[in-house]
């Protein structure tokens, strides 16, 4: 049986986020509040809970590195994910009729960034919150949820709950139509059953991280390109 108080954290990062798209605030930093939870949680729970101490409170750095192998999978994996994922919204681009002006308005209205600041933000992201999504949601929340309830819940639950913030983060922006956000979500959760998966082989969350950044990489900067912004 899964404890209250593991459901409780991971409902926190969920509860900022929402209170921050009920009450309206706009800006980059506000609207990324729920990152500082999502690294919170893990170093405090793996302080307490794991006696983990120093740096190896915020990523697991006593974990061998993968092999070569490993590293190659990690690889050949995210340039799949990202290439099915370019070619899948050159499909539905046209199907949604997604017009990247009203998509990019949507960006500068919610995150207030301008071209410069948007790029600092895909470098952001692909480096440092995929490692922060990595700690959070594989690293701990599939972690603890595997050891009570085992491998398929906890690879399940973990990947439920990286798809769904998700889609609160891309719920409500100008020109995304309810629907691709629900389709997102689910090609979100399915790359983290990927990384989840990576995760499992020895030193794994370090190559988990690897492929996250890469896929991110790849997807965003074709993103900037589409909307504009370089």
């Amino acid at each position: 049986m899964l404890g209250p108080s593991l459901f409780a954290f991971a409902a926190v990062p969920f509860a900022a986020k929402i209170l921050v798209l009920v009450t309206g605030q706009t800006g980059y930093a506000v609207q990324s509040l729920y990152k500082v939870f999502q690294i919170i949680i893990p170093v405090v729970w793996r302080r307490q809970k794991d006696g983990k101490r120093g740096i190896r409170m915020f990523w697991p750095f006593d974990e061998p590195m993968p092999s070569q192998n490993v590293w190659f999978s990690a690889t050949v994996l995210a340039l799949m994910m990202s290439g099915i994922g370019i070619a899948a919204l050159k499909y539905l681009i046209p199907f949604f009729n997604l017009n990247p002006d009203l998509i990019r308005g949507g960006f500068d209205s919610r995150f207030d960034v301008s071209p410069i600041g948007a790029v600092s933000v895909v470098i952001f992201l692909s480096i440092i919150n995929s490692a922060v999504e990595e700690l959070h949601f594989r690293a701990w929340l599939d972690r603890e949820v595997s050891r009570i309830a085992g491998n398929l819940t906890g690879i399940s639950m973990s990947a439920i709950a990286f798809g769904s913030m998700h889609v609160l983060i891309f719920l409500g922006l100008s020109g995304f139509p309810p629907l691709l956000v629900v389709f997102a979500g689910i090609a979100l959760a399915a790359a983290g059953v990927v990384w989840s998966l990576i995760m499992r082989k020895n030193g794994g969350i370090h190559a988990a991280w690897w492929s996250h950044a890469l896929t991110d990489a790849v997807l965003l900067t074709w993103g900037l390109n589409w909307l504009g912004y370089v």
